[in-house]
């Protein structure tokens, strides 16, 4: 009797170092995940803001095309 209690102890220990294991090994894959989410969001804003910086850009330089008469269209 005593050997059944031991061996269902040490399956149970067992069953839960796995799981715990496991667990662990799940939250630093998620973890990963995230930080991977992260720099991905870090670069996509980076990206945004060149976009907005370049497009503000334009606007500037068509509204001086706009601006100018006729006659400086030709020269600049």
């Amino acid at each position: 009797m005593l050997e059944v209690s031991a061996i269902l102890g040490v399956a149970a220990v067992g069953a839960l170092w796995r799981m715990a294991f496991e667990q662990g090994s799940m939250k630093r894959g998620m973890s990963a995940l995230l930080r991977e989410v992260q720099l991905l969001r870090a670069d996509v804003t980076k990206d945004i803001r060149q976009i907005e910086a370049t497009l503000h850009d334009h606007e500037l330089r068509l509204r001086d095309l706009e601006h100018l008469s006729p006659n400086q269209r030709g020269k600049k």
